[in-house]
């Protein structure tokens, strides 16, 4: 607890009234004095004996939407549970720099997150005072609640989903580019239900097509994340560029594995959700030592293929990816922005890789659809 500026002016002026009334020997000016005097001092025991029986209170947090994301405004709704709150009083709430508090009420406040990661909220304060305003006191009500902060995604289309996932699901020599759609499909098998047959791209291939209505391991990829120690706007557009792909191969009905690094720990996770998979890249951190292990837990898996974001590989990353059996169908996506990886990328492109290269920075569907293919 502690006095407020107008409790100080209120208590300094009743003495210099006291001692000025003294030196004059007014009865008059005393009781003035006294008068100011005691206006503090009540107020003061009033506030001391409200905050010795007051309640205890809870609270109530929502959180809208449930998910917070990058750049996308949010909001908090704070209710009070127990009593009601009590007269003079005001609720505000703790929030940290990175989620950006853009306005306050009494019910709660609107955010819009700049950073993304972990990021604690609360407690709440319940600030209270007397009548007078010449005492107040906080009261902290509430639990802290842990809010994870999504990356930044952008859309990726089909065309250039169909290009990553392109090593994937390799054809013929002379057949027709396949399409995303293609990739949804496989070739008719005797005994197969013909009431599955995906006509148009039967026509596309000149063969009898069906739809794979039931999960297969084909369907699963894994979306590499490997990040360098530099935490910077290039590690975030890599992180995006990650997240972004791996929603849109979940909305088209892929099961995909996330393996990335977050917080000196290298995660492994088959995810069918994009909620879970955002959860992930939200945490993702710079790889470290771990960059290698990651390839290799990438090497020893029995999915169909693989989609790495590189951000900045050096070269025991590199030598890593490129000495890693069993990845002849995955496709990489280079981060470079100052053009040290040329020789990782050159190499990549010679072990059959598809390899795109970006600067770190613009459209991530873009750098996708730069992609230089050398087989």
């Amino acid at each position: 607890m502690h006095v407020t500026m107008r409790g100080w002016g209120m208590l300094i002026g009743g003495g210099l009234l006291a001692a000025a009334a003294a030196a004059m020997q007014s009865m008059a000016a005393a009781r003035v004095a006294a008068i100011v005097l005691a206006v503090p001092l009540v107020s003061l025991i009033w506030a001391l004996l409200a905050k010795a029986f007051a309640s205890r209170r809870g609270l109530e947090r929502a959180l809208r939407p449930a998910a917070w994301q990058v750049d996308a405004p949010g909001s908090v709704q704070l209710t009070p549970t127990g009593l009601p709150l009590p007269p003079w009083s005001s609720l505000r709430e703790r929030v940290p720099a990175s989620l950006r508090r853009r306005s306050h009420s009494s019910h709660g406040y609107a955010v819009l997150p700049e950073v993304r990661g972990r990021h604690q909220l609360g407690p709440a304060i319940l600030q209270r005072s007397d009548p007078l305003a010449i005492a107040s006191w906080r009261i902290p009500i509430g639990v802290v609640t842990e809010v994870i902060v999504w990356p930044r995604t952008e859309l990726i289309d089909g065309d250039v989903l169909a290009s990553a996932l392109e090593a994937t699901a390799p054809t013929s020599h002379g057949l027709p580019q396949r399409t995303l759609e293609d990739l949804s499909v496989r070739e008719y098998r005797r005994g197969d239900d013909l009431r599955r047959v995906h006509w148009r791209s039967t026509a596309r291939m000149g063969e009898l097509m069906v739809r794979h209505d039931e999960p297969t391991t084909t369907r699963v990829l894994d979306v590499l994340l490997v990040l360098s120690d530099d935490a910077d706007d290039v590690a975030e557009w890599s992180v995006t560029a990650a997240a972004s792909i791996a929603v849109a191969l979940l909305e088209q009905g892929f099961t995909i594995r996330v393996v990335t690094v977050v917080d000196g720990t290298l995660v492994e996770r088959p995810v069918a959700l994009a909620a879970d998979a955002l959860d992930v890249f939200a945490l993702a951190s710079p790889a470290a030592d771990l960059g290698v292990a990651a390839v290799r837990v990438v090497q020893r898996s029995t999915s169909a293929g693989a989609i790495a974001v590189l951000d900045r590989p050096d070269a025991a990353v590199g030598n890593a990816v490129i000495a890693a059996g069993g990845l002849e169908l995955s496709t990489a996506l280079i981060v470079d922005p100052d053009g040290v990886a040329a020789d990782v990328t050159s190499s990549l492109q010679q072990s059959g890789w598809h390899v795109a290269t970006a600067a770190g920075a613009g459209s991530v569907a873009d750098a996708w659809r730069a992609r230089e293919v050398q087989r």
